[in-house]
């Protein structure tokens, strides 16, 4: 039986910015995924589904990255923002 993929969940996980959570839920599955490719015999199996579902997985590990890499730019340029709205506010004083 091929794992089905947590992509709600994980996607939900990103919405709030949970890393974690989002790290941990693709992280469960790829052992699920792993316990259930030792169980068939892929001489015999039909890999197709299995390749779809790796390829589901790596981008789904893809839009956990892109959007890992947006709240570190998004936290980066309000770092910046605030030392020059310091920098002002002393400018002012």
């Amino acid at each position: 039986m091929v794992p089905v993929l947590p992509t709600t969940q994980v996607r939900d996980a990103i919405a709030a910015d949970d890393w974690t959570l989002a790290s941990c839920l693709l992280g469960q599955h790829q052992q699920a995924l792993a316990a259930a490719l030792a169980k068939i015999d892929l001489a015999t199996e039909s890999l197709a589904p299995w390749r779809e579902l790796l390829l589901a997985q790596r981008m789904l590990q893809d839009e956990i990255r892109e959007a890992r890499d947006r709240a570190a730019q998004a936290l980066a340029k309000l770092g910046h923002d605030q030392r020059g709205a310091r920098a002002w506010l002393r400018e002012l004083a």
